[in-house]
């Protein structure tokens, strides 16, 4: 659940010398445009090699950028690339000119040798990198560097001088420009990280950033935090706001006791609270791309955990009616999820139909299934009775969700006690990365507008999978839709349906609940804020008007 909070963060400059300038200019401090947002924990981390979650992308985004950024529609826009690149006939060779404003927050020039550097650290097995495998079967090499049969060097990427920037592909990719606007594809600046001492992006001193702000004042685990708007930035001008506070505020009747006092422009809401506030005018709804659900560790270093047994696995999937939460504890705009890829997301190159109508409800709400395939499970392990640890976030909603689901769980299940683990969210992104878990709550938001970014993330080894799942002809179906059926759109499109069977229909690797609804008050001078189905928000363009 807590990856997939969607935080109304806002990143701004950092007062250290060392990273980026003032944006003083004398205006006096009524004339400055300031935004009050809340966040649900402290940040998880800043590096876009390293970072694992959406929480962090979430802000990586606004301090950030890449070759391309999402425009207000949601498509693909230059951003550090002064122009659209030179493409080879075969489509695998790309050559990108820089922009010759381009800097980083300390005033020296982002250079395609950033770029080159950020990308083969992230392959480099010995970086560690969640995210490296994004350029597994896409960019050339990297699957072999990936599994460490080749040198990072060997990646196909090449600065050709501080501002040609050539890149190999393995295949054609037709979402590849889309790619380019997550944070794993962003560049880094190599001569300040090797300064560091280890220390890169874990405060803003230690940091510097290329986006529309800068994290000002940021130690690294603070409560609270503001960000500025980045003067070094190539589109500055785009930029209105000069300031954004940010509080962490984890309950939501206090996030609203602080927006009615006029000391938040913007708040989420869940359950009772979307009856209380559906008729106030500053009230809005949004069918986001995130999909929440349960991941249940099968085991690893080669002890299995009872999970490792499907009919377990699948009497939990039958035990769960989701609209309890969906409808009672959510209540937000959220709706039943029966399957990992959510709806409105993509069409049948063929047919047009909805990915998610197209392959249906992979499992369902039956308490008598539930029941066969429990007892069936608990002789297999010759066991009568269970007990299961539940990982969830320590916000109040995600508390709820919790105990509806125990309830659920150990009423439908005779024999099973559920026993819940209230994290911070950033213990307990840790405990999903690290696999420390047996039940977690959890999900994700894709990166770009295709099935391949939810389905990618179980293949063996994936950085998003940490449940113990391998399954070799799931491997091959995902990695052929991302790479060698590129040119085959609906051989392609057939192979990620079949895919997303296997993972949850045969192996109930997961326990999707829903795909996730965002009910929100926002102040009517607040503009600007801009959201998408899927990835990371952009606050580029926030404003404040008319205050």
């Amino acid at each position: 659940m807590v990856v997939l909070l969607i935080l109304s963060l806002f990143l701004a400059a950092c007062s250290s010398n060392e990273t980026s300038e003032s944006s003083d200019s004398g205006d006096s401090q009524s004339n400055k445009k300031e935004v009050y947002l809340s966040a649900p924990g402290v940040i998880p981390s800043l590096s876009p090699t390293i970072a694992d979650n959406d929480f962090s992308f979430e802000i990586i985004n606004q301090v950030f950028e890449g070759l391309y950024r999402l425009n207000k529609e949601g498509e693909p826009e230059l951003a550090l690339a002064a122009e659209e690149p030179k493409v080879s006939e075969n489509n695998k060779v790309y050559t990108f000119e820089i922009r010759k404003d381009a800097k980083w927050s300390n005033g020296t020039p982002v250079t395609a040798h950033d770029f080159e550097y950020a990308w083969k650290k992230a392959v480099d097995p010995e970086t560690g990198a969640a995210y490296g495998p994004q350029f597994e079967e896409i960019v050339a090499n990297a699957s072999e560097i990936l599994k460490g049969e080749k040198p990072a060097d060997s990646l196909g990427v090449e600065a050709l001088n501080d501002r040609k920037l050539k890149v190999t592909l393995e295949n054609p990719v037709p979402f590849f420009k889309e790619l380019l606007t997550t944070a794993i594809f962003f560049p880094q600046p190599q001569a300040f990280i090797e300064k560091q001492n280890g220390k890169y992006a874990s405060d803003s001193k230690h940091t510097l950033f290329n986006g529309p702000f800068v994290l000002a004042n940021w130690e690294g685990t603070d409560q609270s935090w503001t960000y500025k708007k980045n003067e070094k930035y190539w589109d500055k001008e785009a930029v209105n706001v000069d300031a954004i506070h940010v509080n962490v505020v984890k309950d939501t009747g206090t996030a609203l006791s602080l927006y009615e006092e006029g000391k938040l422009d913007r708040v989420s809401l869940t359950g009772e609270y979307v009856d209380k506030y559906r008729s106030n005018p500053e009230y809005h709804t949004f069918l986001t791309g995130a999909t929440s659900y349960i991941k249940m560790n099968q085991g690893k270093d080669g002890e299995k955990t009872n999970l490792a047994n499907l009919n377990i696995r699948k009497a939990m999937n039958f035990a769960i009616d989701k609209d309890k939460i969906v409808n009672s504890i959510l209540n937000n705009g959220s709706v039943i999820a029966n399957g990992n890829v959510p709806k409105g997301l993509a069409e049948n190159p063929k047919t047009g139909e909805d990915f998610r109508a197209e392959n249906g409800d992979l499992t369902s709400y039956d308490p008598e299934k539930a029941n066969e395939h429990w007892e069936k499970g608990l002789n297999e392990l010759g066991k009568e009775k269970l007990e299961i640890k539940l990982i969830s976030s320590d916000s109040g909603t995600s508390k709820q969700l919790a105990e509806n689901i125990k309830y659920q769980l150990e009423n439908n299940l005779p024999g099973l006690t559920l026993t819940i683990r209230n994290l911070t969210p950033k213990a307990s992104i840790a405990a999903n990365v690290g696999q420390e878990y047996e039940m977690i709550m959890t999900g994700w938001n894709g990166d770009y507008h295709d099935p391949l970014t939810y389905l990618n993330l179980f293949i063996t080894d994936s950085p998003g999978n940490h449940t113990g799942y391998s399954n070799e002809e799931y491997d091959r179906l995902v990695l052929g839709a991302k790479g060698s059926m590129a040119n085959e759109p609906l051989k392609r499109w057939n192979a990620m349906l079949k895919a997303e069977r296997m993972l949850i229909e045969d192996s109930a690797v997961l326990i999707p609940l829903y795909q996730n609804g965002s009910a929100f008050l926002q102040k009517d001078y607040l503009k600007n804020f801009v959201t998408y189905k899927v990835g990371a928000d952009n606050y580029k363009w926030i404003d404040v008007q008319n205050k």
